[in-house]
């Protein structure tokens, strides 16, 4: 007797546990676990994209922000470049009119040297 009553103990207390389904949770726990893998991978793998995305963003902002940057730097270099012409061309024209002795009365302005 002392069989059948363990038996039956067991048996009452396996269907008050829930029985069927404890039954399915055993036999199909690798599936479980494999399920509860790949969602929590799927999870992570949202985490990720949408990381990606933002860091992406950020690059594209950065890259518009150095484009318009560049650009800003090469005007004013074209400016540089232009008054440097500007300034030689001026320097030059006075060199056609400075005279070289001191009290020159051709100088042009006459500056009483």
């Amino acid at each position: 007797m002392d069989i059948i009553t363990l038996i039956t103990t067991a048996s009452a207390a396996f269907a008050a546990v829930g029985g069927v389904e404890a039954a399915k949770f055993f036999i199909g726990r690798k599936e479980y676990r494999r399920k509860v893998d790949a969602e929590a991978d799927a999870a992570e793998l949202g985490v990720l994209k949408d990381t990606t995305e933002f860091l992406q963003l950020q690059l594209r902002d950065k890259e518009e922000r150095f484009a318009d940057q560049t650009k800003v730097v090469r005007e004013l270099n074209a400016q540089v470049l232009e008054l440097t012409r500007q300034k030689a061309q001026v320097e030059l024209e006075l060199q056609r009119y400075r005279c070289i002795r001191p009290r020159c009365a051709q100088r042009e302005p006459q500056n009483g040297y």
